[in-house]
């Protein structure tokens, strides 16, 4: 009787953690305890971002010397960028991209995205099928609103930075 009672015990939060997690990651539970799923306003901030990996050929007491690069197997384009050695020796490479990079939605959600430039003095943002490419300044905003009406993968980039500074918006089906 006792294991009886562990399973059970066992069974039950296992249960209940799973509705924990699904309702946290904004799924329902319809169909599994009677809640009806409706659409929602879903709003995001997306940042233009950009990672510095920054060394130098002289090194110091905290960080190994590090040669510049001769070659690069950098992809080509403005989003990777490393940048010549400066006068105290000094280097760095650059990356460009959107944090997030990766938004998820339920199919009928109305959907505002806010584009805004941290960094990068311009970018030229496009949403695929939801807005023709606009460009974007550090320190401003561009808002975007839809409802996300399709199934399916919404594809965002900035011309200026391709091949990396790409983001996707997923519309999953209704349940």
């Amino acid at each position: 009787m006792k294991n009886l009672n562990k399973g059970i015990i066992a069974g039950l939060t296992i249960a209940v953690i799973g509705i924990i997690a699904t309702i946290s990651l904004g799924g329902t539970m319809s169909g599994h305890i009677g809640i009806a799923s409706a659409a929602t306003q879903k709003t995001f901030y997306i940042a233009t971002v950009h990672l510095d990996g920054i060394t130098s050929i002289y090194g110091t007491s905290e960080h190994p010397p590090e040669p510049y690069p001769t070659t690069s197997m950098l992809p080509s384009g403005g989003g990777f960028v490393i940048k010549k050695i400066d006068d105290k020796g000094g280097w760095k490479v650059r990356q460009y991209m959107f944090a997030p990079s990766q938004i998820v939605v339920h199919q009928g959600d109305q959907v505002t995205l806010n584009f805004v430039d941290v960094q990068g003095p311009e970018h030229m943002i496009t949403v695929d099928g939801i807005a023709p490419e606009f460009d974007i300044h550090r320190g401003e905003m561009k808002t975007i609103n839809f409802t996300a009406d399709q199934v399916g993968t919404i594809n965002y980039w900035c011309s200026m930075h391709e091949p990396n500074m790409r983001g996707e918006i997923v519309v999953l089906p209704r349940t």
